[in-house]
């Protein structure tokens, strides 16, 4: 990106404390721009910077962008904290490496078809770095029929299973999963995004990771299930809108009309709009008309995210937005406050749990809020 592009209107998104955020995690650096803010700020605000950074989890994208500055120019204890971060990041994607490696040789001996989702996959492909990104399991996704095959490969490899579909061996975490959406614990996702496995592998090409044989989502499917993870998780994280922004600026062979084709097969479509308009306050733009005007809860929403500081829940009302229909909204809110996957029984039995569960919910939303605040 030139500095003549760097002045276009997503900048807007990013005032104030939430400007050097978004020059850092953006896949397309502005060093004037960027220079301009870390000379603006001062000493005192570094540890306050470090905080969100971390937060956020753009620690190594940050230091990637410091990167192409004069060292002259920045505060030297942000730089080094920052290469540090970078170097311990590089040296855990290395090591996880080692294991999903493991993993996907010993899959393919069994002839267990495995798609890798996000993680590793995201490092490999979209960043191209071992250091750009954190991350902390490794997303797998095999067909139904393959799950119990999967999970004995796993437990000979020493994986014990902490909870359903999950696989643990020392610091490598395994999550195994027969649909890409986490319907298992949410069943109304399900219904909200018919999404075809059987196509999903179909289409999905064979490649490496991590050095190892495994297939790769295609890039229209891999846009999608990005958009729907950054929507699902309420642009908590300003990582996940950086993957997505990152993956736009990187592939230029997307073919857009099967994205919206797809979008729209898939039940996605206001989803998508919502997932680009977060990664064009990174500067990565889309060839997608804007669609119908934005509701007032919409916007008050997106607005939030885009300053860094999403409402509680906001993930969940915006699908509940995209229901087709008011009773499946409601039926989606409900399993927010009671899902099927955390409950041993069914029924009207786990209304009597929904106190316990409001509670919780609710006590997660307050601290996330509170550790945001501290990450400012």
């Amino acid at each position: 990106m030139t500095e003549s592009q760097a002045e276009r209107p997503w900048l807007a998104a990013g005032t104030g404390s939430t400007l050097l955020p978004y020059l850092l995690a953006s896949p397309g650096p502005c060093p004037a721009r960027l220079a301009g803010a870390l000379a603006a700020l001062a000493a005192e605000a570094v540890p306050a910077l470090l905080r969100t950074i971390e937060y956020h989890r753009i620690d190594g994208l940050a230091h990637l962008a410091l990167g192409g500055l004069a060292a002259d120019g920045t505060d030297g204890w942000l730089r080094s904290t920052l290469r540090r971060r970078y170097q311990k990041i590089a040296a855990a994607t290395l090591a996880q490496g080692l294991s999903l490696a493991e993993i996907l040789e010993a899959f393919d001996r069994c002839g267990i078809p495995v798609l890798v989702m996000r993680g590793l996959h995201s490092v490999e492909t979209i960043y191209g770095d071992p250091g750009a990104r954190p991350f902390e399991d490794h997303d797998l996704l095999v067909r139904p029929g393959d799950a119990r095959a999967a999970a004995a490969a796993l437990g000979r490899l020493g994986y014990e299973a902490p909870g359903p579909a999950l696989f643990r061996r020392g610091g490598v975490l395994v999550d195994l999963h027969v649909e890409p959406l986490g319907a298992r614990r949410r069943p109304s996702r399900g219904a909200f995004f018919p999404i075809d496995i059987d196509a999903l592998f179909a289409r999905a090409r064979q490649g490496m990771i991590a050095g190892a044989p495994a297939l790769l989502p295609s890039r229209e499917d891999t846009l999608l299930l990005l958009a729907i993870h950054l929507v699902k998780h309420s642009f908590d994280r300003l990582i996940r809108t950086a993957d997505l922004a990152h993956f736009l600026a990187r592939e230029t062979a997307i073919a857009w009309p099967i994205v919206r084709e797809r979008a729209r097969a898939w039940g996605a479509e206001r989803i998508l709009r919502w997932a680009l308009d977060a990664a064009a306050a990174l500067g990565a733009g889309a060839p997608l008309d804007p669609g119908p005007a934005q509701g007032r809860l919409e916007r008050v929403l997106m607005r939030r995210a885009l300053m860094l500081a999403p409402l509680p829940w906001t993930g969940d009302i915006l699908v509940a937005l995209a229901a087709p229909s008011r009773l499946a909204a409601l039926r989606f809110l409900a399993e927010a406050l009671l899902p099927a996957g955390e409950h041993r029984v069914a029924g009207w039995r786990r209304t009597l749990e929904a106190p316990r569960r409001i509670a919780d919910v609710t006590r997660a939303a307050v601290r996330q809020q509170i550790d945001r605040r501290a990450a400012r």
